[in-house]
């Protein structure tokens, strides 16, 4: 049984928190994606993908406000399941725009999920803190691109070659980290940045030798992609749904042989 599964089953799939719940279907796509064997994975906001990653993840780091004197609080939320395993979450209350600057430790990360603050340019600060920290295989996970500033974001990091897009899931795109070399965080370099050289098509720059790079597969804007949305992510969700069923007659099928 999936960890989705046991969230479902826990009874907590019925509730909901203030900062909004992942969808389960969602969730479990998540689940699916998610590397084996995770030893460090850190999260901005929290609620059920806490829950997913104490249980897959040996310890887990939570950037996230203290909401719990709130009715619909997203910190009870995994705090009060059952499924949850506490002793791995690493809890560090406070907004990220905070705490985040603050963050001395060294670890190398299996998957960041950037899920904190919305508005610009909060996310750029927590991917600013997360992206050189994220192992080579490793997984980014940036939720709500639906929203403009999330959206752009995105684009910027799927042209990053840094990073590959593995799936867009309802509104979450998930990223792999790739073998490229780590961004300076402490330069500039933005004449370097796949993303500047694609769209500089009109403007007339050269910089160190460098030009607008015109081969490669300019990355849709997921502005577009999720242009369709409600028939996009139904379909997502039937072809979900197909999956996880023919995977449960499988195992079926496997233990009656």
């Amino acid at each position: 049984m999936s960890i989705t599964d046991l969230i479902v089953a826990s009874g907590l799939n019925n509730k909901q928190h203030a900062a909004k719940a992942f969808p389960t279907w969602v969730l479990a796509r998540i689940e699916e994606l998610l590397p084996p064997n995770m030893q460090e994975t850190a999260e901005t906001g929290c609620g059920k993908s806490t829950i997913l990653f104490s249980n897959l993840s040996q310890h887990h780091t939570v950037f996230t406000i203290d909401d719990t004197a709130h009715p619909e609080s997203s910190v009870n939320y995994f705090r009060d399941c059952a499924v949850t395993k506490l002793s791995r979450i690493e809890t560090v209350f406070g907004s990220t725009q905070i705490t985040m600057p603050k963050w001395k430790s060294n670890v190398m990360l299996d998957v960041a999920l950037i899920d904190g603050p919305h508005a610009f340019p909060f996310p750029e600060l927590e991917y600013y803190y997360f992206y050189p920290r994220i192992k080579t295989g490793g997984l980014l996970i940036v939720d709500d691109i639906q929203i403009p500033t999330l959206g752009r974001m995105a684009d910027v990091i799927a042209e990053d070659e840094m990073f590959e897009l593995v799936e867009l899931v309802a509104y979450t795109a998930i990223f792999r980290r790739t073998s490229a070399p780590t961004f300076n965080p402490l330069g500039d370099g933005w004449h370097d940045q796949h993303y500047n050289r694609r769209h500089s098509k009109n403007i007339p720059f050269q910089f160190n030798g460098l030009v607008p790079l015109e081969g490669g597969t300019l990355h849709t804007p997921f502005a577009r992609r999720i242009g369709a949305t409600p028939l996009t992510i139904s379909n997502q969700f039937i072809a979900h749904e197909l999956r996880r069923r023919f995977k449960n007659l499988f195992s079926l099928m496997k233990t009656n042989s």
